[in-house]
């Protein structure tokens, strides 16, 4: 296996691409010196990795959505090189941590880059290693335990309607100037292989147990001492899923399932999800495509009231959360942060709210609901939410 993959690789760098530049020369030097059967493997890994570093710190100096294609494309390309270094190795001895460690360095290049270009390329590298691994362990089964905190009282309950709407009278529900949010019945998901397989701790970690996934620490995205780390999947479950810590770990919103393909086959998209609602104040861009995030955490993880742009179905597939809204029209009594955090509140409704730094606080209208495990709970565009997982909590939003 481990020869297959680095012929693939070796296939795909032979097909040279025009490009020129100091940094694609020393790509190049180190891809031609890799032919070399007495190449010093040590000396060609310090060479890449310190391209990959250099190409990092380039990437560092822009926000995400600015980060030119060009240092994406050289960071995954580099990160792909030394993945090649790393199986002329295992062609020789493949071991656990050999291979956990080219799967470590593949994932963190795949995060940072998007992989422009060589989604599918890494994607096969990472779960065929994923596989080997798995192969060589056994897992014993065991369910994600599930440690609940209590529900608060609800007083404005969200709408939920007794049976799901058809597609059109959703549409025209979005549609509004101002829609509402409501709670769909469960159902809508019991065909979903999720709503069981998530909720094994066995198949979660044969699935991606060393994947390297981002993972926030701390309570919330909001306080001084929030941080975000690269860990191992197991990592995460152990220390937060299994065990009960005093620190708080949140994976939250982030695309695993672009990440982990045989994740995402794990769930259909509602059909509710491919309409095409008007633009207007509050909605004023669709996004090209359904955008999937998941949300995996131990009771107590917090996401602090903010607002999103897009229409939003948030399935609970494991655990309840506690949700609270307000209306786009409360938005001045609910004190925005101001510059980048502009969509996210400074009042921290989890703990007292002072009255006198919130005055207008106590007078914002709201709804609220306790999501359980198969239900799917609509959000339009531009609604604050405030989000608490009650137990430990597997969910899914899709933006559209």
């Amino acid at each position: 296996m481990f020869q297959q993959l680095y012929e693939k690789l070796d296939d795909l760098f032979q097909k040279k691409e025009n490009t020129k530049g100091s940094v694609y020369e020393l790509f190049e030097t180190i891809r031609q010196t890799m032919s070399n059967s007495l190449a010093d493997h040590d000396a060609l890994l310090n060479q890449v990795n310190a391209l990959i570093d250099y190409c990092n710190e380039i990437i560092l100096l822009y926000p995400f959505q600015d980060v030119p294609d060009c240092w994406r494309r050289m960071l995954i390309d580099a990160g792909l090189l030394r993945t090649m270094i790393q199986l002329e190795e295992l062609k020789k001895e493949a071991t656990e941590s050999k291979v956990q460690s080219l799967i470590g360095d593949l994932d963190t290049c795949c995060v940072i880059s998007g992989s422009p270009g060589r989604y599918w390329l890494a994607s096969d590298l990472l779960d065929r290693a994923q596989a080997w691994l798995s192969q060589q362990r056994s897992i014993p089964p065991q369910t994600i335990p599930k440690r609940r905190l209590p529900a608060p009282e609800i007083r404005y309950p969200i709408e939920r309607p007794e049976r799901f709407p058809s597609f059109e009278s959703f549409l025209t529900h979005c549609n509004q100037d101002r829609p509402t949010p409501f709670v769909l019945p469960a159902g809508l998901i019991d065909h979903w292989p999720a709503c069981e397989r998530w909720s094994s701790v066995d198949y979660l970690l044969t699935t991606a147990a060393d994947r390297v996934i981002p993972v926030e620490i701390g309570r919330t995205y909001t306080d001084a001492g929030w941080r975000q780390e690269m860990m191992r999947f197991a990592d995460f479950i152990d220390r937060y899923i299994l065990q009960e810590s005093d620190e708080v770990a949140y994976l939250a919103q982030h695309d695993l399932f672009y990440q982990i393909p045989r994740l995402a086959s794990d769930m259909i998209l509602p059909d509710y999800c491919h309409i095409e609602p008007n633009l207007n104040a509050l909605y004023t861009h669709r996004p090209p495509e359904v955008i999937k995030n998941a949300w995996f955490g131990p009771k107590g993880t917090v996401s602090p009231l903010h607002h999103d742009p897009y229409h939003n179905l948030l399935v609970q597939v494991v655990g309840r959360k506690y949700l609270r809204l307000y209306d786009p029209d409360q938005t001045d009594k609910l004190y925005p942060c101001e510059g980048m955090m502009n969509n996210t509140s400074q009042v921290p409704i989890e703990q007292e709210v002072d009255p006198d730094q919130f005055p207008k606080f106590k007078e914002a209208n709201y709804v609220e609901c306790v999501l359980n495990e198969g239900e799917i709970l609509y959000i339009p565009p531009k609604w604050w939410h405030f989000v608490k997982s009650l137990e430990t909590s597997f969910n899914v939003s899709l933006w559209f």
